[in-house]
C-alpha cells in the first residue's frame, strides 16, 4: 500500500517512495535478524522464537535464519531476504521445514537451551517457558506437529514465488509472505510490514480451518514417530522377538518409578504383534497403551492425547530409551555413508 504525506493547506497528498534496502548497509544475519527476533509480535503475535541460525543437520553450511512456535504447536521456519524478489526463499524454506518436520518436544527444548545459552541467559526455565507458552496443564503432554508453518520476509516478491506460494497454500501447505518496505524521514527510518500473501481474510480461514485439524494432526504425528522408533531398532535387528524391556522413567511427573509395582515395569517384546506383552497382566499393548495402563492402575490423571512411549522404556541392561537408540542408530548410519 503507498504511504502519503499529507498537506494540510492544499490539501493534497505527496507520495513517499521507500528506500532501497541495497542501499543501506543492513546485513541480513547481522540486522534483519535481531529486529525480528526481538520484536517477532511485528510478524506474527503468537510465536515464541526457539532458536536462530539452527542447522541441527550435517550440513552447517544450511542454517534457518529463525525458528519459531506457535500456540498451536507449529514450528515456523521465518526466512529474511534484503533482496529484491527474495532469491528463492521458498525452495530454501521448504528444504528447512522438511528438515525441521521430524523434531519433537525435546529436540524444541534442546534448541532453544542452546539458544537461549548463547545469548548468555539462563536456559534452566525452557522446558517451562515453552509449556507456558503452548498452555499446556502439568499433566498434559506436550506435542509437536509435523507440518511446520512457513513465514517468508522480503522488501519484494517475483511472480515466480508468489505463484508459487499460492499454489502451495492450495495444497495445504501453511507458507505465507510479509513484504517490507523502508522508508527513510528526516533521517529517521521506518519499516513497512505487511502481509501479501495470504490476505488477511483468506487466513483467518485458512486458522480457522488449522484450529479445528490441528489437534488430530498433531497427535499423528506423534504417532507417526512412535511407530517409526519401533520400526527402525526392528529393521535394525536390535528389536527381536523374546526381548524384554523396562520402564526407565515415570511416564508422568506425578507418579514416582519406585511407587510403580515390579512386574509393571517390564515388558517383552512380540514380533507377530509389533507389541509388547506386560509382565502385569500377561496382555499385548503398545508401549503408549502400557503407560497409560501404568497410570490408570496407580490412580494418576492420564490427561489428553497419547504417550510417547518409545521415550519411556530401554531395552533391558541399557539406559538410553528406545527413541534415543534408534535415533542414535539413525544418526551413525548417515554419517557412514556422508
Amino acid at each position: 500500500m503507498p504511504f502519503y504525506k499529507i498537506d494540510t493547506e492544499q490539501k493534497t497528498l505527496e507520495e513517499l517512495k521507500p528506500s532501497n534496502f541495497s542501499d543501506i548497509p543492513w546485513d541480513e544475519r547481522k540486522d534483519l535478524q535481531p529486529l525480528f527476533r526481538n520484536n517477532i509480535e511485528s510478524i506474527d503475535s503468537d510465536l515464541l522464537i526457539i532458536a536462530e541460525e539452527f542447522g541441527n543437520w550435517e550440513d552447517s553450511k544450511r542454517r534457518i535464519d529463525l525458528l519459531g512456535l506457535d500456540v498451536d504447536g507449529n514450528l515456523v521456519v521465518i526466512e529474511l531476504k534484503r533482496v529484491k524478489d527474495a532469491g528463492h526463499s521458498e525452495l530454501q524454506a521448504i528444504r528447512y521445514a522438511a528438515m525441521v518436520s521430524t523434531m519433537d518436544f525435546e529436540d524444541v527444548v534442546n534448541a532453544h537451551e542452546e539458544f537461549i545459552t548463547k545469548l548468555g541467559k539462563d536456559a534452566n526455565d525452557a522446558r517451562s517457558k515453552i509449556r507456558d507458552f503452548l498452555g499446556l496443564e502439568d499433566d498434559e503432554e506436550a506435542l509437536i506437529s509435523n507440518k511446520p508453518r512457513i513465514i517468508l520476509v522480503a522488501p519484494s516478491f517475483s511472480q515466480e514465488i508468489t505463484t508459487t506460494v499460492l499454489w502451495l497454500n492450495e495444497q495445504n501447505v501453511d507458507i505465507s509472505c510479509i513484504q517490507l518496505k523502508l522508508y527513510d524521514i528526516n533521517n529517521e527510518k521506518f519499516l513497512n510490514i505487511e502481509q501479501i500473501i495470504p490476505l488477511p481474510s483468506a487466513q483467518d480461514y485458512q486458522v480457522k480451518i488449522r484450529e479445528k485439524t490441528n489437534k488430530a494432526v498433531r497427535e499423528a504425528s506423534n504417532q507417526q514417530r512412535r511407530e517409526k522408533s519401533i520400526k527402525i531398532l526392528i529393521d535394525y535387528g536390535k528389536l527381536q522377538d523374546g526381548m524384554k524391556i523396562y520402564l526407565r522413567q515415570s511416564p508422568k511427573p506425578g507418579l514416582n518409578i519406585n511407587d510403580i509395582d515390579e512386574k509393571a515395569k517390564y515388558a517383552t517384546f512380540q514380533a507377530t504383534q509389533k507389541n509388547f506383552k506386560w509382565d502385569f497382566d500377561g496382555q499385548n499393548y503398545s508401549l503408549s497403551t502400557l503407560c497409560r495402563k501404568i497410570c490408570e492402575h496407580h490412580n494418576v490423571p492420564v490427561g489428553k492425547g497419547a504417550f510417547p512411549g518409545p521415550d519411556y522404556w530401554a531395552i533391558e541392561d541399557q539406559e538410553k530409551s528406545l527413541s534415543d537408540y534408534a535415533k542414535e542408530l539413525i544418526k551413525d548410519f548417515n554419517t557412514e555413508i556422508a
